[in-house]
C-alpha cells in the first residue's frame, strides 16, 4: 500500500494485513468492504489496537447523524406541505371569471 493513498486519520494504526487491507478498501471508496469485513476483524482480532482501529474504520462508513435527520426534516417538511396544498388549494379566481371578448383591430 502506498503511503500517501493511507488516510490521513489512518496514519497511526497499528501494521496489520487484514487492517491494511480495510485501509486500502476505505480508500478506495469499497465502504461495503469495510463494512462487511471491519466488525469481523474487531471480533477476531487479538490486537486492542487492530480492534479500536477496525472500529474506527466501519465508523467512518456511517452516515453523518446530522445529515439523516436535515434530510428526514425535508421529506417531513415536504409531505406536510403537500398535504396542506392538496386540501387548501383552489383554483386562482381568475380562471374562474368568465373571459371578456378581446377587439381585434384590422387594418
Amino acid at each position: 500500500m502506498s503511503v500517501e493513498r493511507r488516510p490521513s486519520f489512518a496514519a497511526k494504526f497499528p501494521a496489520s494485513p487484514e487492517l491494511d487491507a480495510l485501509v486500502d478498501a476505505f480508500a478506495r471508496g469499497d465502504y461495503a468492504r469495510v463494512r462487511a469485513e471491519g466488525p469481523k476483524l474487531q471480533k477476531t482480532s487479538a490486537d486492542e489496537a487492530v480492534r479500536a482501529a477496525a472500529k474506527t474504520l466501519v465508523e467512518r462508513t456511517q452516515p453523518d447523524p446530522l445529515a439523516v435527520k436535515l434530510l428526514l426534516m425535508t421529506g417531513v417538511l415536504l409531505v406536510v406541505l403537500t398535504g396542506w396544498w392538496i386540501v387548501h388549494g383552489k383554483a386562482p379566481a381568475a380562471a374562474t371569471q368568465t373571459a371578456t371578448p378581446v377587439e381585434r383591430v384590422t387594418h
